[in-house]
């Protein structure tokens, strides 16, 4: 959520259950705005807040140049000191993080210990041998850049239009956007995932008839697996805003005021993956 309407986006989201007290508000909402202009960011945004035992973790992001290429991911426990969160590549931490059963507990430096799951050698579609199942040492920080990461990567979202490609390939906010209408306001085929495309070009731009280069180039949220079921969307007549949430990541919720610019999302949950939702319809 950009910290330009901080305050703002708070209150579109206070439909759903989501919220914060005033004295965090105004706390991360001051913060963050030091934050933009120390590491001279071209945009700030608050990403949200993962529940743990002791402390809390607040998460917060910034940019220069390219609002997708060029994040960096900052978190906090008292919602004043900011702290740059670790650049994760490591794909065994990934898994270790999707398969930890303890929950946050607030501590940093904290190291836990992760058992990956065992590796089948098939020949033949035969099951051949099966590997002992190898042991990571997770260290917390690692494990909530990770979970940041992952999040981001499957549920956060932006309208269509909202990010502009710019012809030497930066991705910068569209100055020109100014919100869906009535009529594509409820279609989830509008709304977009906010990071880097994994879908080819093509494909993305054969699904349009009105297809744009510059924003039609993210993946849409209407084919996330699994389909009709991963994102669940509700319109807030009476203040004309959309209210989308994650079915996956349970606490991902995002706003879209209709026929604004004002739009973002905001995670508040567990940093637990709903592997229920298959069970659930």
């Amino acid at each position: 959520m950009n910290v330009e309407y901080f305050s703002e986006g708070l209150e579109c989201l206070m439909y759903c259950g989501r919220k914060l007290s005033p004295e965090q508000r105004i706390l991360i909402e001051n913060s963050l705005i030091v934050l933009l202009q120390e590491n001279r960011f071209s945009g700030m945004y608050f990403w949200g807040r993962i529940t743990a035992i002791k402390n809390d973790y607040y998460i917060a992001f910034g940019y220069t140049t390219d609002c997708l290429k060029d994040r960096k991911y900052f978190y906090s426990v008292d919602q004043y000191q900011w702290q740059l969160l670790p650049f994760v590549q490591s794909p065994k931490i990934f898994q270790a993080t999707v398969l930890a059963p303890d929950p946050f507990i607030g501590d940093p430096s904290l190291q836990t210990y992760v058992k990956l799951d065992p590796i089948f050698n098939i020949v033949a579609n035969q099951v051949i041998s099966i590997s002992n199942p190898e042991v990571i040492k997770l260290k917390e920080e690692e494990r909530l850049a990770a979970i940041v990461f992952i999040i981001s990567e499957e549920s956060a979202i932006c309208p269509r239009g909202a990010l502009y490609k710019m012809v030497d390939g930066r991705v910068i906010p569209n100055q020109m956007f100014r919100g869906l209408n009535d009529l594509q306001i409820e279609n989830l085929s509008y709304y977009q995932l906010y990071r880097l495309p994994r879908n080819d070009l093509k494909t993305n731009l054969s699904k349009r008839s009105d297809y744009n280069y510059a924003i039609d180039f993210l993946d849409t949220i209407d084919g996330v697996i699994p389909l009709s079921q991963a994102f669940t969307l509700n319109m807030q007549r009476n203040e004309r805003i959309a209210i989308i949430k994650s079915c996956v990541w349970l606490g991902m919720t995002f706003f879209h005021k209709l026929n604004s610019r004002k739009h973002g999302f905001v995670y508040l949950g567990d940093g637990r993956k709903n592997f229920d939702l298959l069970f659930m319809y």
